[in-house]
């Protein structure tokens, strides 16, 4: 006759097992759920870049220390966002902008960028708060091979000069040119020279700008302030 107490070791064996897979399984399960959070700005949210700057003193981590402050201004220590290990507090004192990130703010953004995530999580919801700045034009011009054109560089450079006369060919025959280059109508009929100081101001300014729906403007910057793969 078989032993009942036989039976009872297999299933007390059997559940165990059971239990050991759930427990290795679900979190394995998890952590293949959902992509990485860097990569889900890309898809998710085009508008938007993670900040990569190292200085606390850049002004995008200033405005996103700002904002965190704001934020978690009543939060206890433990207690806010990113449960950052130097947060002090609640904040009693008016927050002021142009203040320098914690250091802790920028090593909790490079963590959690890394992080899977679902596109609906907190989590993310958060990173994209305090951890990303708005998409420039210069990020979609490095994006398609591009490489935008610095005033660091000298004005004499071919870089330069070539850009300028992609410019002045393409407005020479207007009676005014599109970005309104200061003294344009008087040296428009020369060739192959070194371009206006204000020239590179607007290459530089536009470059810079966040309007990344203004496919006319991100054609002409292309056109204009760029070269073809790296300096």
């Amino acid at each position: 006759m078989p032993n009942p107490l036989f039976f009872k070791s297999l299933a007390v064996v059997g559940g165990v097992s059971v239990a050991a897979g759930a427990a290795i399984g679900i979190p394995q399960l998890l952590s293949n759920r959902g992509q990485t959070i860097s990569e889900l700005i890309k898809t998710r949210n085009p508008e938007k870049r993670l900040i990569s700057s190292p200085s606390l003193e850049d002004s995008d981590w200033k405005k996103s220390w700002e904002a965190y402050r704001k934020d978690n201004k009543g939060a206890v220590k433990g207690k806010d966002t990113f449960q950052l290990p130097d947060w002090s507090g609640p904040i009693s004192e008016a927050i002021s902008d142009g203040v320098n990130a914690l250091q802790s703010l920028l090593n909790a953004c490079s963590e959690k960028s890394n992080q899977k995530v679902l596109p609906d999580s907190k989590l993310y919801k958060d990173v994209l708060s305090y951890c990303t700045r708005g998409t420039l034009i210069s990020d979609l011009i490095k994006d398609s091979g591009k490489t935008a054109l610095s005033k660091t560089a000298s004005v004499d450079t071919k870089e330069w000069k070539d850009a300028w006369e992609r410019y002045r060919l393409a407005n020479k025959s207007s009676s005014t040119d599109v970005w309104g280059v200061n003294t344009f109508s008087t040296v428009k009929e020369n060739a192959n020279q070194s371009p206006p100081e204000d020239f590179r101001t607007k290459c530089e300014t536009h470059l810079k700008s966040s309007d990344i729906s203004n496919l006319e403007l991100l054609e002409r910057v292309k056109n204009w302030c760029t070269v073809e793969g790296k300096l």
